[in-house]
């Protein structure tokens, strides 16, 4: 490698660290220059108000949702959601109520496919005080144009998110989400070979949708590891409804598993979306919770509920049974989760670990 080169390399490093990346011709260089390194250790997570440092996020939820829609449906449709301002005063007294309750930020996992309006998300967490890291990356409803995109065309839209900004604003995206169904098809692999990508030449972590009944993480990692990503820089989503073996096999190879779609264990009426047939019970969830712990995997494990404050992804009929299934909403793991798990014997100090320690070094890039 040539001097020249070195010093290119180093500058675009530095840039994209600091967010700066509007000086960078084009924002995919940077991901093909990075890729040769690690990015170094960060100790503050972008939120939609800024940067937060790692130590002030405090417990934290690793997996919801302010709104889940459609590209698009804010801008053409709102009404659909209720209209605007009425939905930012339910969601705003939601998360206050959140937050009076203990929690200190929302790793907000809407991407561009599931009709994330970041002012909308700023709005809220301004009004509501609630912390909320947003997401670039894909999940699992992609447009021609994106299915037509190639994985390095993606790596630079996710890049553009993370160091220039969101839909025209200088809000940056604090993570990469990516979504896999019941197989990881050509598009799913594109966007997790450009999310390890674009994972490595910035430092942020990768949080995954992950069928668990089909051991998709499984699959997720095996690409993961191809583009040299390092298991400490993945939380393996949706693990709460898998098999134990599935849930240690990940653990022992470092990736962390987010125990994240809680409220789904309980009983369902027939016709509730997103329940899907078989699904563990809280009482089996809980138990593999015990023993991911009790086998030493506490450092490995975030809890959350992936629970949408508003949702569109089913019939407008369905949705007083989705609300019906979890009334607590963003506070079912405080209210219901974590009671149920000490009461099985799982300490403070676990639960402490799993919704504050953890979180903060995930963000920290940590293995």
């Amino acid at each position: 490698m040539n001097e020249q080169l070195s010093r290119r390399e180093a500058i675009e490093r530095v840039v994209a660290a600091l967010g700066a990346a509007a000086v960078l011709e084009p924002a995919t260089a940077s991901v093909q220059a990075s890729q040769r390194g690690s990015a170094p250790r960060r100790l503050s997570v972008q939120t939609v108000l800024g940067p937060v440092e790692t130590s002030k996020l405090g417990f934290t939820l690793s997996h919801e949702h302010i709104a889940a829609s459609s590209a698009g449906i804010w801008q053409a449709w709102p009404e659909l959601l209720g209209g605007r301002t009425r939905f930012v005063s339910t969601a705003v007294d939601q998360l206050k109520r959140a937050r009076d309750e203990g929690v200190d930020t929302i790793i907000d996992c809407t991407t561009i496919d599931l009709g994330r309006d970041i002012r909308l998300m700023q709005e809220i967490s301004r009004r509501s005080g609630m912390q909320v890291v947003a997401s670039t990356g894909h999940w699992l409803d992609p447009s021609n144009t994106m299915r037509a995109r190639t994985a390095e065309e993606l790596a630079d839209f996710f890049m553009r998110e993370i160091t220039v900004g969101i839909e025209g604003t200088d809000i940056k995206a604090g993570i990469i989400k990516v979504a896999n169904g019941a197989m990881i098809d050509p598009f799913g692999e594109k966007v997790l070979r450009a999310a390890a990508r674009v994972s490595k030449a910035t430092g942020l972590p990768v949080t995954t949708h992950s069928p668990g009944a089909q051991r998709i993480g499984e699959k997720q990692a095996v690409i993961f590891e191809e583009e040299g990503l390092a298991p400490g820089r993945v939380c393996i989503g949706h693990t709460d409804n898998s098999p134990g073996d599935y849930q240690m096999g990940l653990a022992r190879r470092g990736y962390y598993l987010g125990m994240d779609q809680l409220p789904r264990g309980g009983p369902a009426p027939p016709g509730t979306p997103l329940q899907a047939p078989g699904a563990l019970t809280w009482e089996q969830r809980y138990s593999q919770i015990k023993a991911l712990i009790d086998a030493g995997m506490t450092n490995r494990l975030m809890l959350g509920n992936d629970h949408s404050l508003a949702m569109t992804l089913q019939a407008t009929a369905a949705d007083p049974l989705r609300v019906a299934q979890n009334p607590d909403g963003m506070l079912f793991v405080v209210r219901k989760a974590i009671p149920a798990l000490k009461k099985i014997g799982v300490t403070d100090q676990a639960i402490h670990t799993m919704t504050v320690e953890v979180p903060k070094r995930f963000f920290e890039a940590g293995a």
